[in-house]
């Protein structure tokens, strides 16, 4: 059966944006078999970009029947000079491999790669412009993925130090999925309350009150609560704040990714 390849698009375009469409039909275009799926993270957000290629990757086994897929992404804020940039000129693109097989394309950006940070055996610049368009991942970057999926990596350059990818940030909001559920960066190693205590949650100077359970079902419906959540690998899963059969994304007045949040333990009275 022959393997055709999986490219995952990760970018904060916007869901359903014509981004997506164009970035595929340049692909397509180098690369006549291959299936591709889009993942949409809020405009400029780096942590939720390296929080999805982060989940998109960890999940693979590597049993000889499957063939784990290929990432590229292209969330680009150009946060890196705020002084005006000549031919929209951006961070460059690097190709980092991981110690499961995994290859990912992506601009270095802020968090993008913070998550896969430990797991990157290999990171290399990429040889491919990085200025001349707007929109470089249609524009320039589509020969890159192409070449790469194809075994080519001719297109590669100088060695990087994955050392100074910097570290997730802590304790902020990486990604709001479509209950209203806000998935953290907080891991359940981080937590330091009892399951059952009432806590205190705040969020966009919103305080609201709810409980520390050990997943999202261990409250009674309606109520707020802090959990593992889904995301993460199994023995230390990231924390979410969720409602049970509610939106705590709504409850908190829509806050966005990236926002910082805190929880305390309630004072027995």
């Amino acid at each position: 059966m022959e393997n055709i390849p999986m490219i995952f698009i990760v970018g904060d375009y916007g869901a359903g944006d014509l981004a997506f469409s164009e970035v595929k039909v340049k692909i397509r275009s180098r690369i006549r078999h291959a299936d591709m799926e889009y993942v949409s993270v809020p405009p400029f957000s780096t942590v939720a970009t390296g929080f999805c290629i982060y989940q998109l990757v960890l999940d693979w086994k590597g049993e000889k029947e499957e063939y784990p897929p290929y990432i590229f992404s292209n969330t680009a804020p150009r946060r890196d000079n705020p002084n005006p940039r000549k031919e929209n000129e951006g961070e460059g693109l690097v190709y980092a491999k991981l110690d499961n097989g995994e290859e990912i394309l992506a601009v270095n950006s802020g968090s993008t790669l913070s998550f896969v940070k430990e797991k990157i055996k290999d990171l290399r610049a990429v040889n491919v412009a990085t200025r001349g368009s707007q929109f470089r991942s249609r524009d320039k970057f589509p020969r890159a993925v192409a070449a790469i999926v194809n075994g080519d990596y001719s297109i590669l350059g100088k060695k990087l130090d994955k050392k100074k990818i910097p570290k997730p940030e802590r304790d902020v909001i990486a990604y709001i999925d479509g209950y209203g559920n806000l998935k953290l960066t907080t891991r359940l190693s981080e937590m330091q309350f009892k399951y059952g205590d009432k806590v205190s949650i705040e969020i966009s100077g919103k305080t609201l009150s709810g409980a520390y359970a050990e997943d999202m079902f261990g409250v009674k419906e309606g109520e707020l609560v802090i959990s593992q959540g889904s995301s993460g690998p199994l023995k230390d899963r990231f924390m979410q704040v969720s409602i049970r059969l509610g939106n705590a994304w709504e409850r908190f007045g829509r806050p966005k990714v990236e926002e910082k949040i805190s929880v305390r333990r309630i004072a027995n009275i």
